[in-house]
């Protein structure tokens, strides 16, 4: 798999309970397997780039939330990075494959958030909010993790978007 695979659906459709899921994503899920927790507990949306093309570990990327942009989590949200090769955690040094709030992060001075992809760490970006990945010819990818989301809010939040950095 050389890309990740995103369903063009809404995200709380493919955590409803089976009896109310439609025979498409029933259908996907008996391929892939369960997705996830319940839209109630958990909801996993992505991260994707500007002009939508596949992320590549061969640039560094930042991801960029303001205040009033952050995620709409009752409980706790992550930012979770992954190779695309065997959507697995990418291995690193720092052993360090998400940001948010179970796995620290700092906020600006305006209360918002950047978390920076790449593999060095960019002078000003504190250690918590850098996500180390080796430099390669090689596909990656962010989901975001959202803990008890606010459905509601969630409904009219966009995910956040990748900017490619060189």
């Amino acid at each position: 798999m050389s890309e990740p695979i995103f369903i063009a659906a809404n995200m709380t459709d493919l955590f409803k309970p089976k009896r109310e899921m439609s025979l498409e994503l029933l259908t996907i899920q008996s391929v892939v397997g369960p997705i996830g927790q319940p839209a109630t507990e958990t909801v996993y949306p992505p991260i994707v780039t500007e002009d939508g093309s596949p992320m590549n570990a061969m640039h560094s990327h930042d991801v960029t939330m303001s205040a009033d942009a952050m995620p709409p989590a009752k409980a706790f949200w992550s930012a979770t990075l992954y190779g695309c090769e065997n959507g697995f955690f990418l291995p690193n040094e720092h052993f360090k494959h998400r940001v948010g709030e179970n796995a620290e992060f700092k906020l600006d001075s305006e209360d918002g958030i950047r978390i920076v992809i790449s593999p060095e760490r960019p002078e000003g970006v504190p250690q918590e909010n850098w996500l180390p990945t080796p430099r390669g010819d090689y596909g990656i990818y962010i989901i975001m993790r959202l803990y008890s989301p606010n459905l509601e809010q969630f409904s009219n939040w966009p995910p956040p978007i990748a900017r490619k950095l060189d």
